[in-house]
């Protein structure tokens, strides 16, 4: 495949702990990213969100240059979805505002962008519960092959006391803690100064399967891109706290990469669909500024049914 350059990060999420039952981003000051008040007035909590990392993602870049936009999340914006259906409900279905339910639907925060920076090229969502953001990465790894200079792709989630409740009574959350964020990436098709990493692959599978079927798994992707377990000098697991999963973690850990760096990231950003960004956020923020390791290797899983590996590569300072 074509080499894949990650040239540019942002992220918004949760910084330190508060009194809430799950992690809660620290939202940074929007007025000097989203400028319009009266724009800004009318989005919800995680349109803000998303919109404001996005753009923060492409500051000082001409939107010119943005070749595709490509957005993920989970489960949407949840609390715009909360409000109309209130309204629903409180109004008898009848005289609604159609403002929430025009918010709430998931392709708002990819639009926005489009909008407020006036880039006129491909823009898609996806929606793929626990592999939404590797979807995107998917896709964009695909647009860069068939051409494109530069793709922005990113992830969000938002959780609301509502939706947390409802996660609770479902056992969704037995043993972990919820989280939100939100987190974007410039892909590009070549090497800058600046450049973080190198997006090696990224591979996704949908079912139960065992420690051994999932290290199988990992050996076909990684000899797919002439490595072997041997080389991975960093694992990135999805511990959240949750027995059967985190057993299956340990296994790989001490089976198939028993001399890498472990570490896991969920205790920093919480559990939700598209946490998996944030570890690419934080592996390819932390090969910049440490030259400890050169390939660093992320498995996640969500529910235990959506399974995720991606593969990143430490660039050298030579971008010449």
């Amino acid at each position: 495949m074509c080499p894949v350059y990650i040239n540019r990060i942002a992220s918004i999420h949760a910084e330190s702990s508060n009194e809430k039952p799950y992690f809660s981003a620290q939202e940074p000051d929007y007025k000097e990213m989203i400028t319009n008040a009266n724009l800004r007035r009318r989005m919800s909590r995680m349109i803000k969100m998303g919109v404001a990392c996005g753009l923060e993602c492409l500051k000082d870049i001409s939107p010119e240059k943005i070749d595709a936009i490509i957005t993920a999340t989970g489960l949407g914006c949840l609390a715009d979805t909360e409000k109309f259906m209130n309204a629903l409900i409180d109004n008898r279905e009848q005289m609604l505002n159609p403002t929430a339910f025009i918010q709430s639907t998931f392709n708002t925060i990819g639009a926005q962008i489009a909008l407020l920076l006036k880039i006129h090229a491909y823009n898609v969502t996806y929606v793929h519960r626990g592999l939404s953001f590797e979807s995107a990465l998917i896709d964009g790894i695909m647009s860069i092959a068939e051409g494109k200079q530069h793709v922005l792709a990113g992830a969000m989630d938002e959780i609301t006391p509502t939706s947390h409740i409802i996660q609770q009574r479902l056992g969704l959350l037995k043993g972990t803690t919820a989280g939100e964020g939100a987190q974007f990436f410039l892909l590009s098709a070549q090497k800058e100064e600046q450049t973080f990493a190198e997006l090696k692959g990224v591979d996704t599978f949908i079912t139960r399967m065992s420690a051994p079927e999932i290290s199988n798994r990992m050996h076909h992707f990684l000899k797919s891109h002439g490595l072997a377990p041997e080389d991975i000098d960093w694992f990135i697991s999805g511990k959240n706290g949750q027995e059967a999963t985190d057993t299956v973690y340990t296994d790989l850990e001490h089976s198939l990469f028993p001399h890498a760096l472990h570490s896991s990231f969920k205790e920093q950003c919480g559990e939700y669909q598209t946490a998996s960004s944030y570890a690419l956020w934080m592996v390819t923020k932390a090969l910049k500024e440490e030259a400890s390791s050169r390939y660093a290797l992320i498995y996640n899983q969500y529910q235990g049914i959506n399974h995720s590996i991606i593969l990143i590569k430490r660039c050298t300072s030579s971008f010449l």
